[in-house]
């Protein structure tokens, strides 16, 4: 009886665990079929960027204004290379380049020691497709 008991249990729980996994709810961050909104996106980077640098309320607003214009010119971008055909080397080459320029009109605001823990963020971030920026 109570190994009946224990395989029910047991069965339940994998019948709960796997649709949860499936549709995302199983963590990893490895996207879990959901899309960041560009406003999540953002903050994440922000997030990222950031970790570990106290900003003045004069330096969040301009780091706020500048990854929205930088948002915005990447999702024009991407828009782009998908409507042209998506050349995915010149996508990322051009995604690339406009993360540079972001990141230096990010740290145009920031004192020396903010940029150098900027940099430090910036080296320590996950690249490519899976978690990069």
């Amino acid at each position: 009886m109570k190994n009946t008991i224990r395989m029910f249990v047991a069965a339940a729980a994998l019948a709960i665990a796997v649709p949860a996994y499936a549709q995302g709810g199983g963590g990893g961050g490895g996207g879990g079929g959901m899309q960041m909104s560009p406003a999540e996106r953002m903050a994440r980077q922000k997030e990222m960027l950031f970790k570990d640098i106290t900003l003045t309320a004069a330096q969040a607003a301009k780091i706020d204004t500048v990854m929205l214009e930088a948002g915005k010119k990447q999702q024009e971008a991407m828009m782009a290379a998908r409507n042209g055909g998506g050349d995915m080397a010149a996508m990322r080459e051009s995604m690339q380049k406009m993360n540079a320029e972001r990141n230096d009109a990010l740290k145009a605001g920031l004192t020396d020691e903010q940029k150098k823990k900027f940099d430090e963020n910036v080296a320590a971030m996950p690249q490519g497709r899976r978690g990069g920026l």
